[in-house]
């Protein structure tokens, strides 16, 4: 009973944090622990923003919406707090050791507060990698466990694109009264965010960074992997530039723009915590290092998860882009005894063969 009622208050506090003008639920979805609802604007009759609302022992619910125009926010809210309308509460944030940025909170209702977040592809690829959210108020600092971001990131897009599909995009979204009000970061007590949603992926880098996995693969004598087009992809590999896969292995390309990313170092960091967060069951091992290859510097790194008699090997190669950005290079090996190469595994594919066969991808 008590169960049954929170979900019918975090229902009615996401529908009050989705829109200040009449709405329409038009699609209901739960992903673990979080619970979502897609809106569209009854003054128009088109869709608006997708939110997603997951509630915490401590009596806090936190919301993260995204927009048709992939704007995103996040809101926290506790029946227990007694804000007033309309004030500004400035906030301190950041992501695991990440710098620290500053936002602003507004209460829209006395016991929500929403804050937009900026359109940053490296925040956001913060959200959906890291473990650990912090926020401080100028009082107080909360701690945010981050869970399950990277499958509620890729929902939140298939709820956009979906929902825009189906009703078109609202003519408000991007304007001073699209992004409607939200939960809110009151005077006490910590919850855990969730990563806003993906935008598709460029066309060109799609082409650019496919072909470079043909490279790849033809150069390491890789065989046997079709590439996945993005409607076949699992849920984590959405988004991803090129994708292929087959016997128990997945080879994947993405390129990160000049400007997307704060340094090499900070997307290994990034990568290799996703794997450690995708591990949490199992055993976990994990190393990085920079080598040379053909006079091209490789940011490279190891990653490996046992559970029971099943081993999942990870290995990633960053390479400097000639136009500027760089690519990141994954494979992944999935073995069913001891990860040795054998019947139960792919074909051994050597770090040296991988790391050259990375470094000339591009060429």
């Amino acid at each position: 009973m008590h169960f049954g009622k929170r979900l019918v208050l975090v229902s009615f506090i996401a529908f009050v944090w989705a829109t200040q003008a009449p709405a329409a639920v038009v699609e209901n979805f739960r992903l673990g622990g979080w619970i979502g609802n897609a809106y569209t604007d009854d003054q128009n009759g088109r869709f608006d923003n997708c939110v997603a609302s997951a509630s915490y022992r401590s009596g806090i619910t936190l919301h993260v919406q995204v927009d048709a125009g992939y704007n995103w926010a996040i809101g926290f809210s506790a029946s227990h707090w007694d804000m007033k309308v309309g004030t500004d509460i400035p906030l301190q944030y950041r992501i695991d050791r990440g710098q620290w940025q500053s936002g602003v909170a507004k209460a829209t209702t006395k016991n929500l507060a929403r804050m937009q977040m900026p359109q940053d592809g490296y925040l956001i690829t913060r959200f959906r990698r890291g473990r650990t959210l912090y926020v401080y108020d100028g009082s107080n600092q909360f701690n945010f466990r981050l869970t399950g971001t990277s499958k509620l990131m890729a929902r939140l897009a298939r709820c956009i694109k979906r929902n825009t599909a189906r009703f078109g995009a609202s003519p408000n979204v991007g304007t001073t009264a699209a992004p409607p009000p939200s939960g809110g970061l009151g005077s006490t007590a910590p919850a855990q965010p969730a990563a806003p949603a993906p935008q598709p992926a460029d066309p060109q880098l799609a082409v650019e960074a496919t072909q470079a996995l043909f490279n790849l693969m033809g150069s390491a004598g890789v065989s046997g992997l079709k590439l996945i087009p993005e409607g076949q992809r699992s849920e984590d590999l959405k988004g991803v530039h090129a994708v292929a896969a087959g016997n128990a292995r997945t080879l994947v390309a993405h390129i990160f723009p000049e400007g997307s990313y704060k340094s090499d170092q900070e997307l290994m960091s990034l990568i290799v915590a996703d794997s450690q967060k995708n591990c949490d069951d199992g055993s976990f091992s994990s190393g990085t290092e920079r080598a040379t290859e053909g006079g091209k510097q490789l940011y490279t790194s190891y990653a490996r998860c046992t559970i029971g008699d099943d081993d999942l090997i990870e290995r990633v190669a960053i390479v400097n882009r000639k136009a500027g950005g760089v690519f990141v290079y994954g494979v992944s090996d999935n073995y069913s005894v001891g990860g040795t190469a054998s019947d139960n595994g792919p074909p051994e594919l050597t770090d040296p063969d991988f790391y050259a066969a990375a470094a000339g991808a591009a060429d």
